[in-house]
């Protein structure tokens, strides 16, 4: 009996920790067929700093930048994002070309996500993205250059803590 409530007691902390369901997924040219790459065309929809919320076990001080392309080209094609010009504290993007995870229902959402850091102050950034289509064949579009910025986040003055 003592050792069925232990298993019990230890079975909810199993659930505590927070995830992200899998928000990109690569990309892999396989057309012999010569296709043409379109030049993308993304804007910044959302950027969402991390803070902390007091649970340790939350995923409260994760950021998350999504980007939206404003259409969705003909032919099937992935992307590369990469910083070009800036200074960001983590690694945002992997410079591998990706497109939406199957279980995004906006196929033009892409959502990159860092770690931010449980704060509840933040600095400001501003980075210049460079973002490149590839097609199924593997051939490049030209760029578009997109700029990503954040004021930042101050600590309330009333907080002294």
């Amino acid at each position: 009996m003592k050792k069925r409530l232990l298993l019990l007691t230890l079975i909810p902390c199993i659930s505590f920790a927070g995830s992200f369901a899998q928000m990109l997924t690569g990309f892999e040219s396989n057309s012999e067929e010569k296709v043409d790459a379109v030049k993308p065309n993304f804007i910044v929809q959302s950027i969402r700093r991390g803070t902390d919320d007091g649970n340790f076990a939350s995923t409260s001080d994760a950021g998350l930048v999504t980007l939206q392309l404003t259409s969705l080209p003909e032919n099937p094609q992935g992307y590369t994002f990469e910083i070009v010009e800036g200074k960001f504290e983590d690694q945002l993007f992997t410079g591998e070309p990706v497109t939406p995870a199957k279980n995004v229902r906006d196929k033009r959402e892409f959502t990159f996500i860092w770690l931010d850091g449980s704060s509840q102050e933040q600095e400001p950034f501003n980075v210049k993205v460079k973002i490149t289509g590839i097609s199924d064949s593997g051939s490049e579009s030209e760029p578009q250059y997109l700029v990503l910025s954040h004021p930042g986040v101050k600590k309330s003055w009333w907080k002294i803590w």
